[in-house]
């Protein structure tokens, strides 16, 4: 349940940039992010798969595209989450891009301003989801975008009611976590999902949340201490 100090908070462990480094040791579990929040994206220790939170569940999507809830115990490497709160609702219809989808969200975004945090929640009906998970990685680590080259699987969904998880993080977050939209997709029935490359959507609607208040919490571990960002 949502707590007046967790209200309009984004709750983020460790960072983005220690993850594309090759960081992928869980440092926090799946049970105290539920504490933090109810809805957000990230991956899982030894990158994996991807990670999903809707409504208070949290699923993996693993590199075979199984989709499973994820144990309380199982510990995370990077994750997002906050309370979702609606602040406003926009119909959504022949969406025919996620490119698209984003002029969209950059509409609302435009009210409050582009230096807060935004949650974003699509629910619909799509004729396509383009989307991406990883296979679990060994020691030593590579880095993301060498794991990428060879253990990222990708997947195309048609025809399918799901919703798309989605944060806009302001471009003063480049040291942080990645500036602009990151969406996760979850389908109605818990067995599709993954990272969203793309999206052709028929009809929905979306729902955003404004977050004003930042909390990070770092790996307490020589390897994260040890990274060079430079």
């Amino acid at each position: 349940m949502n707590s007046s100090l967790n209200s309009r908070t984004l709750f983020q462990a460790a960072l983005l940039q220690s993850l594309v480094l090759g960081h992928y040791e869980g440092s926090v579990e799946v049970k105290e992010l539920k504490r933090q929040g109810d809805f957000g994206i990230g991956t899982f220790d030894s990158l994996d798969g991807e990670l999903i939170m809707c409504r208070g569940r949290v699923y993996q999507v693993n590199g075979r595209g199984e989709v499973k809830e994820a144990d309380d115990r199982w510990k995370v490497p990077f994750a997002d989450v906050f309370f979702f709160e609606t602040d406003r609702t926009l119909p959504m219809k022949d969406i025919s891009s996620l490119d698209e989808l984003r002029e969209k969200a950059d509409g609302f975004i435009k009210n409050w301003g582009p230096n807060y945090f935004y949650g974003i929640r699509v629910h619909g009906t799509f004729e396509k989801v383009y989307a991406r998970s990883e296979k679990a990685q060994k020691k030593p680590y590579a880095r993301l975008d060498e794991v990428m080259k060879k253990d990222q699987v990708e997947f195309q969904f048609e025809h399918t009611k799901g919703t798309l998880i989605g944060l806009y993080c302001p471009s003063f977050m480049g040291g942080l976590n990645m500036p602009g939209y990151h969406f996760h997709y979850l389908s109605d029935d818990r067995k599709e999902g993954g990272h969203v490359f793309d999206v052709c959507m028929k009809e929905g609607k979306a729902e955003f949340c404004l977050l004003s208040d930042f909390k990070l919490k770092l790996p307490r571990s020589s390897g994260f201490g040890k990274i060079d960002f430079n």
